[in-house]
């Protein structure tokens, strides 16, 4: 452990600070629910953002991953990037699965 780390505190604090955000989520979803913010539009423009950010991320972590094999080699920054993308990857193909199913 660090030195100053106090683990009871972590753990006292970790379950109210989970605990809180769970209690903003519930109150910003109920106003948002109230002002119809979560409709057919909303849901579209959400995936549409999602679709951009995937996309940017995969293009992000590619060009991460070319900068360590150029700079480092088959360091193990390497294979972190690499099980990233894999991570990545593998959880397109689920929610790819997923959504393909559901229509």
């Amino acid at each position: 452990m660090y030195e100053g780390f106090d683990l009871g505190a972590f753990l006292m604090g970790l379950p109210f600070g989970i605990t809180t955000a769970l209690i903003i989520l519930f109150f910003v979803w109920r106003k948002g629910k109230k002002e119809r913010r979560f409709d057919e539009r909303y849901e579209n423009i959400q995936r549409h953002a999602k679709s951009i950010g995937w996309g940017i991320t995969t293009i992000a972590l590619l060009i991460g991953w070319a900068i360590i094999i150029l700079t480092e080699g088959a360091s193990p920054a390497f294979f972190i990037f690499m099980g990233v993308w894999v991570v990545h990857m593998l959880s397109y193909i689920v929610g790819g699965t997923i959504a393909n199913a559901k229509n």
